[in-house]
């Protein structure tokens, strides 16, 4: 079925387990390698886990380079930082050296970090180097792939891994409106032309 099949009814007759795995279910760590981790920021507790997760990458030797992305600022121990300001500074204390992070600082929403990274990586290399992969939360994964099919240079090879540790399963069980913010959410982008319709 292709998510814009997929009804208001339908989604008020879901379980949560169920949309979990509309939402969740295929999302699982590739294993692949890649030149440039495009990592994409949210709020604070959301884009720690993926700065973690990007400097594991990092370090286990899977990205060369890491691009934290996100304009939106943020309060941080007293501080207003962008969401790729606040990232950096987790990459940094988690081992990976500052020549290895490329910043981008301006995206707002998804659909810009996708085309605010690829002018990064374009000004890095000019894609050089043809493999990205996106990291971010496991919720969220759908809706960047399909976003960053569309925006991202077509040679591009794209690759996914959701960080870890990510939304406990038991949260979304407890408060399934993340899961249906996510369906309307990547449904709005197929129901207005943004990106192709897809399988799930």
């Amino acid at each position: 079925m292709k998510i814009s099949h997929v009804t208001e009814e339908q989604l008020l007759s879901m379980t949560p387990e169920q949309k979990w795995e509309l939402v969740c279910g295929k999302i699982r760590d590739e294993g692949k390698s890649a030149d440039f981790a495009l990592l994409l920021g949210s709020k604070p507790s959301y884009s720690a886990a993926r700065a973690r997760s990007a400097a594991k990458l990092y370090n286990d030797g899977r990205v060369k380079y890491i691009v934290p992305s996100g304009g939106v600022k943020w309060e941080s121990d007293g501080e207003s930082l962008t969401e790729a300001e606040f990232m950096k500074r987790i990459l940094v204390s988690n081992g990976v050296p500052e020549e290895a992070i490329i910043m981008e600082n301006e995206a707002t929403t998804t659909k810009e970090n996708m085309i605010c990274g690829t002018l990064q990586i374009n000004r890095k290399n000019r894609f050089a180097d043809k493999n990205v992969m996106i990291v971010t939360s496991v919720n969220h994964m759908q809706r960047s792939l399909a976003l960053a099919k569309t925006f991202l240079p077509n040679m591009v090879n794209i690759s996914y891994y959701p960080s870890q540790p990510d939304i406990p399963y038991e949260t979304c069980m407890a408060d399934p409106s993340s899961l249906d913010r996510a369906i309307h959410l990547t449904k709005g982008l197929v129901d207005n032309g943004i990106i192709e319709d897809f399988e799930i």
